[in-house]
């Protein structure tokens, strides 16, 4: 808009209404400042078909393209300049000079904005094996429910598809659907994010993954340089470039964590999703 030209949306077919809705306070905003009629507009009828026609459509001069890897990779390859946004997977450490309460508030209230959509919500919470008690009784304290081993094996099964890709089942669902969903029963219905503990990285490990909903995955480690090497571990398997979160008071940790993680965003105490959307 500040070059002068139009924009239009197209919108994800199962968020159309509320796309819809969005472009339009935007474009009566902009309309109502001067812009002009048609500057903020929107797909109407979302197709892969409309998509790409309009990618590449020989007025269209820039794509930004936000979602799966077959949306970056179609933006790409339509011969329209393009960027591309890839998956977040970000960590978050709590580190022993933290206030736990606040950092687990934050989290937690990350988590929940839009039931988890964002891609830079945190993913998983990092902590020492000398954190672990004081940090998993704020997580229960706060509202989060710590899956047993069972009802974490019945959660992963479902979070993602054969292939390895995230179930599109469990993006934005509330706890009580992902619990009907994956066939879980006897979750308090005031919890507000669902933790498991997990201890590796990769196909095998489900909870080490970008999860687009109320499920945060939940590693202990032995010390602060294990816990650093989790956490590029995490972010070299998906999301580098991306995001991570560090809660610490001490200024030499959080220094040396942000020189060593593969992210172009550190967050320094802070919700992961309010701070990684410039909040």
């Amino acid at each position: 808009l500040k070059a002068g030209s139009p924009v239009i949306f197209s919108p994800h077919p199962s968020a159309l209404k509320c796309i819809r809705a969005a472009v339009e306070v935007v474009r009566a905003a902009a309309e109502s400042a001067g812009a002009p009629p048609g500057s903020v507009s929107c797909i109407s009828i979302p197709t892969l078909e409309a998509t790409r026609e309009l990618m590449g459509h020989p007025l269209t001069r820039l794509i930004l393209a936000t979602g799966g890897p077959g949306m970056v990779k179609a933006a790409y390859s339509s011969g329209t300049p393009a960027i591309g946004v890839g998956a977040g997977n970000g960590p978050a450490y709590i580190h022993k000079s933290a206030d736990v309460a606040l950092a687990v508030k934050h989290i937690l209230d990350s988590k929940t904005f839009d039931n988890g959509t964002v891609c830079a919500s945190e993913q998983s919470i990092v902590v020492t094996e000398e954190m672990e008690s004081a940090v998993t009784a704020e997580l229960k304290r706060q509202g989060a429910y710590l899956l047993s081993e069972a009802e974490s094996r019945t959660l992963a099964r479902f979070i993602l598809r054969p292939g390895g890709t995230m179930n599109p089942a469990i993006v934005g669902k509330s706890v009580e659907t992902l619990c009907k969903l994956a066939g879980l029963s006897g979750i308090p219905a005031s919890t507000r994010v669902l933790v498991a503990r997990e201890n590796g990285v990769g196909r095998d490990h489900p909870y080490s993954s970008e999860k687009l909903g109320l499920i945060l995955a939940y590693y202990v480690e032995r010390d602060e340089q294990a816990v650093l090497s989790r956490c590029v571990e995490i972010l070299e398997w998906e999301g580098a470039g991306h995001t991570f979160a560090i809660h610490a008071e001490d200024e030499e940790v959080v220094r040396r964590f942000a020189a060593a993680v593969p992210a172009s965003r550190v967050l320094v105490n802070t919700p992961a999703s309010l701070g990684g959307i410039g909040a």
